[in-house]
């Protein structure tokens, strides 16, 4: 039986950090969405919907590297090691290893990533002497080096000093039978999803019916000043506020579109899954033309 150690990254600390973040970027785009919906001016309105769009924009980012955190791990057996960090996943096959140690231990100073927050500690950062070494790290400290034959990885147990003794051990018991090397990004979603001619049919079919919604509200708005969003039952306009706010709903669109793209590709990566994923992009093709007809409705009846 092959057996396996696993050892986390310090995750409280950045949890916090991004839940806290999170809900801060959600209340301002409520917010934002909110406050554009009631403008009575143009400038208003565009100010607002910026605020939403810049707030909103960075949720899917920041609650993906939540998630990646959470489900992050580094993983050593006698026939290799293996780091998970989201959807990225590093197998190193035992043969392919050189040297694994401490940053601090060894005297090191590394070049670490300049965008890093507590909780991610990624990318790719050049050093001195050029080599550029990949982050998979929970925390800026208390890092350990894996250096490879191809390359070289800094990552943060929550345990340094037990991981590296782990690995002592099992590097001295050697392996007939290296795992396979693997390097997998969250990129090759895309590549699997795009090759796959129904995913890629509703992809671009929804992508188009987002923009073709925007480039439509964009064209039309100039031409009407204002609009109604409510008709009486004689078909009598009931309140009309500024034409500007037509953009609301291509806004609201393409954030059900982003929405429902990134959680297809979630539930893609998985067999079981992947009908969810297609029901995702599906939904996002609906949603489109559910939100085109609004469009149509409430230009015609202005």
């Amino acid at each position: 039986m092959r057996e396996v150690f696993s050892f986390r990254p310090p995750r409280r600390p950045g949890i916090l950090v991004h839940g806290i973040a999170v809900l801060f970027l959600t209340i301002i785009g409520i917010f934002g969405l909110w406050r554009a919906s009631l403008a009575e001016g143009g400038p208003t309105f565009l100010v607002y919907l910026l605020v939403a769009l810049l707030a909103i924009a960075f949720i899917p980012v920041l609650t993906y590297r939540m998630y990646a955190l959470q489900r992050a791990r580094y993983s050593l057996a006698r026939d290799g090691i293996s780091l998970y960090w989201g959807l990225r996943r590093e197998d190193i096959p035992i043969n392919h290893v050189n040297w694994v140690g401490s940053v601090d231990q060894n005297g090191m100073v590394l070049r670490k990533p300049f965008l890093r927050i507590p909780g991610a500690v990624l990318g790719i950062q050049p050093q001195a002497d050029g080599t550029p070494v990949e982050f998979l790290a929970g925390s800026d400290t208390n890092l350990v080096m894996i250096v490879t034959t191809q390359r070289t990885f800094a990552i943060s147990p929550a345990d340094p000093n037990e991981f590296l003794q782990t690995y002592r051990k099992l590097s001295e018991y050697g392996s007939l039978t290296p795992i396979q090397s693997i390097s997998d990004y969250p990129s090759f979603l895309l590549s699997r999803s795009w090759a796959d001619r129904p995913a890629r049919v509703l992809l671009i079919s929804s992508a188009v019916l987002a923009l073709a919604l925007i480039i439509w509200v964009s064209l039309s708005i100039p031409s009407h000043s204002q609009i109604s969003l409510r008709v009486s039952a004689n078909n009598e306009l009931i309140e009309l506020v500024p034409g500007i706010r037509l953009f609301l709903l291509p806004v609201l669109n393409t954030f059900f579109f982003i929405t429902d793209l990134l959680l297809g590709l979630f539930f893609y990566r998985r067999e079981d899954t992947k009908s969810l994923a297609y029901l995702m992009w599906a939904a996002s093709v609906l949603t489109s033309i559910l939100f085109c007809g609004a469009v149509y409705f409430i230009l015609q009846a202005t």
